[in-house]
């Protein structure tokens, strides 16, 4: 077997051994009224994909993670909307680099009403892909 032969079977089992154990990130998603839970929506993405989860008449939450760098830090980026008077309103986009090993969140407190967003991103092992 050539060297190049050796090295592109080798290519091969390291990428098939990185997609067995990709990562992506979880988002923890807690609104509360009058320090009240109302809704606790969960979602998991892949690093560099857009996730949106709607929780009908009550709020939507949009969410993306960049892959980490070589410090383990990631790009999280949200956007946050809360059902009020009848319509769903975009209220804040929010971002930070941050290890989502280490527990980061973000949190918002909408302005004229009693509503408190955490958004708590973590990483997390994704669950193997069928296919």
């Amino acid at each position: 077997m050539k060297l190049r032969d050796i090295v592109a079977v080798a290519g091969m089992l390291i990428s098939s051994a990185a997609v067995a154990d990709q990562t992506g990130v979880l988002f923890d998603v807690v609104l509360t009224r009058d320090g009240k839970v109302v809704s606790s929506p969960k979602v998991i993405a892949e690093f560099g994909r857009r996730v949106s989860l709607s929780e009908g008449g009550v709020m939507q939450f949009e969410g993306s993670a960049s892959p980490p760098d070589g410090e383990g830090n990631s790009f999280t980026a949200v956007k946050l909307s809360l059902f009020e008077n009848g319509e769903m309103k975009a209220f804040d986009e929010m971002s930070m680099l941050a290890n989502l090993t280490k527990s980061p969140s973000v949190e918002f407190s909408v302005p004229g009403t009693n509503a408190r967003f955490v958004v708590k991103p973590r990483m997390v092992k994704l669950p193997p892909s069928k296919g």
